[in-house]
């Protein structure tokens, strides 16, 4: 009997397709691909910042392990994507281009954030869900060392005298949080939220006011997590990322209600 209904079980999954396995093919990154998407990201996430130079070709092949040709394919393809420009003579090097300098004006940036608005509302959605599991995490199993990192991108960004620098640090500052969950599945949800959602933060009007709001919040977050106490740490980082998504989501409302005039007109 129990053979028999583990074969019915068996032939029920083969004429169901909602229970079908789903496959996809498989695409081998090459090297210089995988060395271009790393640096790709932390231009994303703007660790990287625009005017920073990247490391010479040699000590990039020996951060990356491999060899220097496969560093300038790297260096072509983030070229070519405008991401970067190479200057030669004694003060050369590759250096990381403004958003302005990659696409000549903001448009770009509010035609590339509008495009991508459900993958953006699903990145709140995620980060509202993922971030404070983060804190509550990080508030039980942070080092001395950990939340002293923690503690440092708090103080650049409250000390920060440029929009983007404020942004850098508090990207920072997160990701700071993620790392001391000790948990690389946390890490990598988190920076890919974030690298999803950096665009649209960009576009977000900033004043001090909010620049002083966001700093209080990160300070109180910090507290918590130097106190151990996850549930605060929690219900702090909630109320932190959904204020943030409430101006996401006012802003893509705002986006949409544009494009929709525009069509209208264009009709």
């Amino acid at each position: 009997m129990a053979a028999m209904a583990a074969g019915q079980s068996a032939d029920a999954s083969q004429n169901d397709p909602d229970v079908q396995p789903i496959f996809g093919a498989i695409e081998q990154q090459r090297a210089h691909e995988h060395v271009a998407e790393q640096i790709r990201r932390q231009i994303g996430l703007g660790i990287i910042a625009p005017g920073d130079a990247l490391p010479p070709e040699r000590e990039l092949a020996r951060l990356f392990g491999v060899g220097r040709v496969t560093i300038q394919l790297a260096i072509g393809m983030l070229e070519a994507d405008q991401l970067i420009t190479t200057r030669r003579g004694r003060s050369g090097g590759s250096f990381v281009l403004a958003p302005a300098e990659q696409h000549g004006t903001l448009d770009f940036r509010v035609l590339e954030v509008a495009q991508s608005a459900d993958l953006i509302r699903e990145a709140i959605d995620f980060r509202e869900v993922i971030e404070p599991a983060a804190a509550h995490a990080a508030a039980r199993s942070r080092t001395k060392r950990e939340l002293a990192a923690i503690s440092s991108a708090a103080e650049r960004m409250a000390a920060a005298s440029t929009d983007a620098e404020f942004m850098r640090e508090d990207t920072a500052f997160h990701l700071a949080i993620a790392r001391a969950t000790g948990n690389r599945f946390l890490v990598e949800a988190i920076e890919q939220a974030r690298l999803h959602l950096n665009s649209v933060l960009a576009l977000l009007p900033d004043s001090q006011a909010w620049h002083e709001m966001s700093v209080s919040e990160h300070e109180a977050i910090l507290d918590a997590l130097a106190r151990r106490d996850p549930d605060t740490a929690h219900d702090l980082m909630y109320e932190h990322v959904k204020g943030t998504a409430r101006s996401v989501r006012a802003l893509l409302k705002s986006l949409d209600a544009k494009a929709a005039q525009a069509r209208k007109r264009a009709q």
